[in-house]
């Protein structure tokens, strides 16, 4: 019955893929892993480590934003993938990616910003949506050229997927090969923690912004 349940959701996914261009067939694969038990379900954290400076401000100027919110994953019901799918597709499109300069400023609801821009305003739209903080994890990463990017981590019952501005496509986090990093605690947004396999931290580095791939 429990593979039925995730074999009749993978083809609504495939469904939805059709209208909103995403990769069906990968999050197909990602429901199976799950119904098996796959260890890859979610990114594994270890200890607490730094908060990103640029979020220690925002935080302090946006202290709602980054109380918790509900609890829990998120069930990823059909509805709740076309909302997602929505918010992912309107943001990266309402945003013109440019570098902050010298100040590493996290904002929401910019006309230009970076790449952290783009994943707090997607959580803020999500939490306003009435998905819970405990699902929506801002999380960076090392991108393949070594740059340091910003993503937003989604926690379903279906997995974890990065919703990112640089790919159009919500995909699930295994599939993203970037080396991730750190990311927002599940249960207080304001504390980090490091993700299993993080490499050494770098300092000074800010998080990097860069171009939206050509669509």
């Amino acid at each position: 019955m429990l593979l039925y349940r995730h074999k009749k959701f993978a083809d609504l996914i495939a469904v939805s893929a059709l209208v909103t261009g995403v990769m069906g067939s990968v999050l197909v694969s990602v429901g199976q892993a799950h119904a098996t038990g796959s260890s890859a379900f979610s990114m594994r954290v270890t200890q607490r480590t730094s908060t990103p400076a640029g979020h220690v401000y925002y935080c302090a100027n946006e202290p709602k934003a980054c109380a918790r919110h509900g609890k829990g994953v998120k069930i990823l019901t059909e509805q709740n993938w076309k909302q997602l799918v929505k918010i992912n597709s309107s943001v990266n499109n309402s945003i013109k990616a440019v570098e902050d300069g010298q100040i590493d400023q996290w904002s929401v609801y910019v006309k230009e910003g970076d790449c952290e821009d783009y994943a707090l305003t997607k959580q803020r739209e999500l939490l306003r949506n009435g998905w819970s903080s405990d699902s929506l994890l801002i999380t960076t990463a090392y991108l393949p050229d070594g740059a340091y990017h910003a993503v937003l981590v989604v926690r379903t019952d279906r997995g974890e997927f990065i919703l990112d501005n640089l790919n159009p496509l919500i995909q699930p986090w295994q599939s993203v090969k970037y080396r991730w990093n750190k990311r927002q605690a599940v249960g207080n947004p304001q504390i980090w923690q490091s993700i299993a396999g993080a490499p050494n931290q770098r300092n000074g580095q800010s998080v990097g912004s860069l171009n939206p791939k050509p669509r």
